[in-house]
């Protein structure tokens, strides 16, 4: 499952760093801000689908659709010559998002026990990880010396290996999770999930700004590879999520988000400041810490939530927010720039006062934990959310 989830990364973020000069071909340069939103908007539409597909038809399955998405986007991105064909097929490639992620990370809070579930959510973000590092890096390569139609081919071709390897899994949906689809607020957001929810909304907001700005910025700063802040936190991420998920699941998933916006919080103050020749790089550094601490533990809360029968509802719920910070971050940060031309540090500036916000918000939860173990020992543990399988 997570050789098959780095390859499904490696397939959709490959072509991710060229996609703005591939749109500034079509003379769609007043629409860079729309290139991630209009992927993530596809993605959160798919959502609240892919957690029933993850409940009913099984996980596998919510991991196959999307890679079909993936295979077909990447075979359509060669034909693209107009600005409204390049949205429709990001369009199409945003589904790829919003059902395997759903698929996977339900497959994942299945095999383990929620004492172990935060460390296992590291080692799948870790593959996730080496696949979205490694596509920007390798992404570049292909374009420099094949082509930019190579490269989306590149793209549906690891999809496919994808696919193949998810086909392989054996199903882990409990035979009694079948129900009803129906659309109402219940089907759409897993409420029991809200803690984590909002927490992914608030630091995914960055996320979006980040791969908006980010390329250009790199380039302002004189470094020819566009990629570089993102290869930097994204390796560093990888680092810490070996055991972030421990810490995760020793003192409390609030512990382990107050770490880690604490982190990203700091990244985005030495972009805005730049106290010192390699604030940039150390930005980075810290921005990856803060990632590792984050997605490990705010997925693994998420699973702690549900039972096996709604898990991939909860997950759904996580990853809605994820697509809403995304679409937030990547609008808000293409008007700052674009059109209100006030700058990258008003960009940063926007990402740091909503870590803040996460920060508080971790702090507060861990407080609120303390309070309810001393009042309730029975039935919330100190160090964890229950499980209410």
């Amino acid at each position: 499952m997570c050789c098959g989830a780095l390859f499904f990364f490696l397939s959709f973020n490959i072509v991710l760093p060229e996609l703005s000069d591939f749109l500034k071909r079509l003379n769609g340069s007043e629409y860079l801000g729309w290139i991630i939103p209009a992927f993530s908007i596809s993605a959160l539409v798919a959502r609240p689908l892919s957690g029933w597909i993850t409940d009913n038809l099984g996980r596998k399955w919510a991991m196959i659709g999307g890679c079909i998405f993936c295979i077909v986007a990447g075979f359509l991105y060669p034909f693209v010559g107009t600005l409204s064909a390049f949205f429709f097929v990001r369009i199409i490639h945003g589904f790829s998002t919003g059902f395997t992620p759903t698929g996977f990370t339900a497959y994942t809070a299945d095999t383990v026990s929620h004492e172990f579930r935060g460390r296992a959510m590291g080692w799948q973000g870790t593959f996730n990880n080496i696949g979205t590092s490694f596509g920007y890096a390798l992404g570049a390569l292909i374009v420099q010396y094949l082509g930019v139609n190579q490269l989306f081919i590149a793209s549906a071709l690891f999809a496919i290996i994808a696919l193949v390897m998810f086909s392989m899994l054996p199903e882990t949906k409990p035979a009694e999770a079948n129900r009803k689809f129906e659309f109402n607020i219940k089907s759409l957001f897993y409420i029991p999930a809200w803690k984590p929810a909002l927490l992914m909304f608030l630091v995914c907001i960055s996320l979006g700004s980040i791969l908006t700005v980010m390329p250009d910025y790199t380039i302002s700063l004189g470094y020819a590879n566009k990629g570089l802040y993102l290869t930097i936190y994204i390796t560093f991420s990888l680092i810490f999520r070996l055991f972030s998920g421990s810490v995760s699941d020793k003192l409390g998933r609030p512990w382990s988000t107050a770490i880690g916006t604490l982190g990203q919080l700091i990244s985005m103050l030495l972009l805005i400041f730049n106290p010192f020749q390699y604030a940039f790089f150390i930005s980075a550094f810290f921005y990856g810490i803060g990632q590792g601490f984050n997605a490990p533990s705010l997925f693994a809360w998420a699973g702690d939530t549900a039972t096996a029968q709604n898990r991939g509802k909860a997950l759904a719920a996580l990853f809605m927010m994820l697509e809403l910070g995304i679409i937030f971050g990547g609008v808000f940060s293409g008007k700052i720039f674009t059109n209100w031309k006030l700058g990258y540090n008003t960009v940063f500036a926007m990402n740091a006062f909503f870590f803040l916000v996460a920060f508080v918000l971790s702090v507060g939860f861990i407080l609120q934990n303390r309070r309810a173990a001393k009042t309730h020992p029975d039935t919330i543990e100190n160090t964890h959310y229950k499980n209410r399988a």
